[in-house]
C-alpha cells in the first residue's frame, strides 16, 4: 500500500515560510498513532527538498533502517545507508514501488510529490493530521493540483487537538 500521512495546519501549510516545523512541537507524533504507522513501512519516498530540510533538522536520521528513495534530478552526496536517488519519473517510480515493495510506502511530507501520486490514483491511503495552527503563510500542503480530484473519507478521529482524516482512493 501506499500511503501518505502528515500533518498540516488549519490554514493548509506543512511548514513555516523558512521550512521549519517549530509549530508542530506541542503535538507530538507518538500521540497521533505514528509509532504503529511507521512500525508497518517498509521504504519511505520523499523528494529532494524534504530530504534537505529533514537532513538539515534532524541531528542523526530518524529512519535508519528504512529503505529510502529521494525523488530528485540531481545526485545527492550524502545519502544515508539503505538510501537511493530517484531519476526516472513518477510513473515509473509508481510502477517500481507496486512490483517491488514488500512493506507499505510512506510518501513523506512534500505537499508535491504526494499531490503528484493523487493525480495518478496511486496514493492508496491518506492520513492526513490538522492542528489548530493558522500560520498566514509558509509551504502549501497541495500547490501543484493539476486536476480537482475527489477522495473517500473513511475515518474522523482526534488526538486532544489534532483532527485525524483518514482518506483513500474513490
Amino acid at each position: 500500500m501506499i500511503c501518505g500521512y502528515i500533518a498540516s495546519t488549519l490554514d493548509g501549510y506543512i511548514a513555516a515560510p523558512d521550512h521549519s516545523f517549530a509549530f508542530l512541537d506541542p503535538y507530538p507524533a507518538e500521540d497521533a498513532g505514528y509509532e504503529e504507522f511507521y512500525a508497518g513501512i517498509g521504504t519511505l519516498v520523499m523528494g529532494r527538498m524534504t530530504y534537505e530540510v529533514c537532513r538539515r533538522a534532524m541531528p542523526s536520521w530518524p529512519y535508519a533502517g528504512k529503505r529510502l528513495i529521494v525523488v530528485t534530478s540531481r545526485e545527492i552526496a550524502d545519502l544515508p545507508d539503505d538510501a537511493e536517488t530517484w531519476t526516472a519519473g513518477v510513473d515509473a517510480l509508481i510502477d517500481h514501488l507496486r512490483k517491488d515493495a514488500k512493506q507499505d510506502v510512506w510518501i513523506v511530507g512534500g505537499g508535491r510529490l504526494q499531490q503528484a501520486f493523487i493525480d495518478r490514483d496511486a496514493l492508496d491511503r491518506l492520513d492526513q493530521f490538522i492542528v489548530p495552527i493558522i500560520l498566514g503563510g509558509g509551504i502549501p500542503l497541495y500547490s501543484d493540483v493539476a486536476r480537482q480530484k475527489t477522495l473517500k473519507l473513511v475515518e474522523v478521529g482526534r488526538f486532544d487537538q489534532i483532527a485525524h482524516l483518514r482518506l483513500e482512493r474513490a
